[in-house]
């Protein structure tokens, strides 16, 4: 050390890191939006989106009504999340490109009433709409210069400026606009993959990016109107288990409801014939109402965590199971009315590892085990609640402990990393999200080899409480109380 003469201040490091943040219930959903509703359509194709309110996702992903959401059931995401279960954010990835099969629309006399023509065809394309003047070899009419375009519902408004070219008293305009379609997306494009030479992700493959850009987790993954095939639904509860090779979530899925799945009784087959078996995946059947509005049961799942979840600190130990929902009834994915199930047939599905909803007291969600059950009876594998605050931790502890990655092996990181996991376990005690844990490093699980080649074996135990399934009261006739009629 150089000489030195006076007063020197150093800083050590603190021996107790805090704890990184992760969010317990924050649901990525790949499929399609009405995209073509924007100025720009493309830059909402393949590109993940963080929203956190609803006009945020109406402008950034468009929106349609319920009627339309079979098509776009990223609109009945966004309208279950953010009007119905009022949690928040929500990232939402469009593979849905309106330009790719747009078809040319030719409208020569288009009325013209109290200064609004109205192109009557939801699919229009609010992006590429020309008004041509009546003048032959004139110019085709500005928009915002002489005209106006808006939205009103299916209809999309052109309104006559008065200030702007177009004559006054004018009745029909000569208009040209694309049609888009979305008959053309295929489960491959929900699937996506990785452009081999310009590395560009597209479907599922763009949720490792929500981290590396978002600096988020996710917590659900979901693909409405999709997860009941059983492709999308692998490469779903895959990417789930290992989120860019380092954290993990639950896949949120759904089993089909038409033909002859319109009968629980065929849906514990269809789950096991196609291998829906993971326990990072979550299954429920059927679809959804209220009213005229029809729900994918995955969707309505993932705001009901979020509602749990945020009553409980942000921490996923509690189940959705028993919790009420606001619906009307069983259906289809067409808005056919499914018959109420009593406990006994909703049981069936649980047993077969599939959530439901019944009616007691009110509609309620029905189910505490993931897909792997009964195959895999692991606790942390078949236990909703218990795989949740597994992931949970586990992701926790891998964001907080990254920043020791490289530092040099001594007794020091040694303390820093038992002090802070064991830390953050007793807070999860305190607040009861956890029944009891530890963090411990062993001579016997660090032999010098490992050591030497930079390996540390750290043991986690955790213990999340279960769902209380089944309540057992055992009634018995005491003759003893006979006694009281002499008393």
């Amino acid at each position: 050390m150089a000489y030195f003469h006076g007063v020197r201040i150093t800083e050590s490091p603190t021996p107790l890191q805090v704890p990184a943040s992760v969010d317990s219930a924050l649901p990525v959903a790949i499929g399609v939006a009405p995209v073509h509703r924007l100025e720009n359509p493309a830059i909402a194709v393949n590109n993940p989106t963080l929203l956190f309110n609803f006009p945020e996702g109406v402008a950034d992903m468009g929106y349609m009504d319920p009627q339309h959401w079979k098509k776009f059931p990223l609109s009945m995401m966004m309208y279950s999340q953010f009007r119905i279960h009022l949690v928040s954010p929500l990232v939402l990835i469009n593979v849905w490109n309106p330009l790719k099969d747009a078809q040319d629309v030719a409208i020569p006399e288009l009325a013209v009433i109290n200064g609004i023509a109205t192109i009557d065809d939801p699919m229009a394309m609010i992006s590429a709409v020309i008004v041509h003047s009546a003048a032959v070899g004139q110019p085709d009419y500005i928009r915002d210069n002489d005209y106006s375009l808006r939205y009103d519902g299916d209809k999309l408004l052109i309104v006559i400026k008065p200030e702007g070219a177009i004559p006054p008293g004018t009745i029909k305009l000569s208009v040209t606009y694309k049609q888009a379609t979305v008959d053309n997306v295929t489960k491959n494009d929900i699937i996506g993959g990785v452009d081999p030479t310009t590395n560009q992700r597209t479907g599922i493959e763009l949720v490792d990016e929500v981290f590396a850009v978002m600096r988020k987790i996710p917590s659900f993954l979901l693909t409405p109107g999709w997860s009941h095939i059983p492709e999308v639904a692998s490469v779903l509860s895959g990417k789930a288990e290992h989120l860019e090779g380092q954290f993990s979530c639950i896949a949120l899925v759904d089993m089909p409801t038409k033909g002859q799945y319109s009968n629980y009784r065929n849906i514990p087959k269809f789950k096991n014939d196609n291998s829906y078996v993971s326990p990072f995946m979550f299954a429920d059947w059927p679809c959804v109402k209220i009213g005229d509005q029809v729900f994918l049961p995955s969707v309505r799942l993932a705001g009901m965590y979020g509602e749990v979840d945020a009553k409980n600190g942000g921490l996923p130990y509690e189940q959705a199971s028993n919790k009420n929902l606001s619906m009307t009834d069983l259906c289809d994915e067409d808005g056919n009315v499914i018959p109420m199930m009593s406990i006994t047939q909703a049981n069936y599905l649980n047993e077969n590892g599939i959530g439901t909803f019944i009616n007691m007291d009110g509609w309620r969600a029905w189910g505490t085990e993931t897909t792997a059950f009964p195959g895999n009876t692991d606790i942390k594998d078949f236990e909703r609640g218990v795989r949740r605050m597994f992931s949970f931790t586990q992701n926790v502890v891998n964001r907080t402990m990254w920043q020791n990655v490289d530092k040099p092996i001594r007794k020091l990181l040694i303390d820093t990393v038992l002090l802070t996991g064991n830390a953050y376990i007793n807070t999860l005690v305190s607040r009861q999200a956890v029944i009891g844990g530890r963090v411990e490093f062993l001579r016997e699980d660090n032999p010098n080899q490992a050591l030497m080649g930079g390996t540390m074996l750290f043991r986690v135990f955790l213990t999340p409480p279960n769902a209380a399934k089944e309540l057992w009261f055992d009634f018995s006739y005491d003759p003893n109380y006979l006694n009281r009629l002499f008393g």
